[in-house]
């Protein structure tokens, strides 16, 4: 879903990390809010969470969702 959805937005950047126990990125995790896995974060251009949570279930919503806070 990530990858595909990815290809729709060229004009947006994404980044994806792994924040899982065996990843090397706590402190992305704790500055974001990640409290689960999947989660997505979306930015403004100054650095500031506008959202950080469960990305919807499939490319649709969650080309929505890149919508709502492009």
């Amino acid at each position: 879903m990530f990858g595909a959805t990815k290809s729709k937005f060229p004009d947006v950047t994404f980044e994806q990390i792994d924040v899982s126990e065996h990843g090397s990125h706590a402190e992305e995790k704790q500055k974001y809010g990640v409290q689960g896995i999947p989660c997505v974060v979306f930015l403004d251009q100054s650095g500031n969470v506008l959202f950080s949570g469960i990305p919807y279930g499939n490319e649709e919503g969650f080309a929505s969702q890149i919508q709502q806070y492009r």
